[in-house]
């Protein structure tokens, strides 16, 4: 029973892959003459819109560059799940991490409120080795969770060495 439930739990994978595959597809079309139509917009090139008109088509076209992005998110999980997923190891600096995450992060908390830590352990090389846009993308989804579901206080994200416990 064991193997069957392991050749199911495969089968079932294979399927939601291809299914989240065809689908990001089907979103992605669609999406992207949205992201084009707000960008002519955006730009305004006959000078026909208000200055309200061009900061709706703007926040259009962000929110749709947002959506693409939780598209990629999500056809990147159903890769990493079927194993078809290649990480791209390099070296990144420590410190472009956290800058990027501060960058991102920091005007959210402000917004409501909130204070917004990064502390770095001292010890740790400035230079790792990692697939940098994954371990981002880990990140921005942790942080992003723990700025909806705080509403007082502060969010603190510790870089450190794994210690024992």
């Amino acid at each position: 029973t064991r193997r069957s439930s392991y050749l199911e739990l495969a089968v079932t994978t294979k399927y939601k892959s291809e299914f989240l595959a065809n689908m990001s597809h089907e979103l992605r079309t669609p999406l992207n003459s949205v992201l084009l139509l707000s960008r002519l917009l955006s730009e305004n090139n006959e000078n026909n819109l208000t200055k309200e008109q061009v900061e709706y088509a703007e926040v259009i076209q962000s929110s749709g560059q947002g959506l693409l992005s939780l598209i990629d998110e999500i056809l990147d999980l159903s890769k990493i799940e079927a194993g078809k997923m290649e990480l791209e190891y390099q070296p990144v600096m420590l410190q472009e991490i956290v800058n990027d995450m501060k960058l991102l992060f920091t005007p959210m908390a402000k917004e409501k409120k909130i204070d917004f830590l990064i502390n770095v352990d001292e010890q740790l090389p400035s230079q790792i080795e990692t697939d940098k846009m994954r371990l981002e993308q880990v990140l921005k989804n942790l942080l992003s969770n723990a700025l909806k579901f705080t509403s007082q206080g502060s969010i603190q994200l510790d870089i450190s060495t794994l210690k024992e416990i």
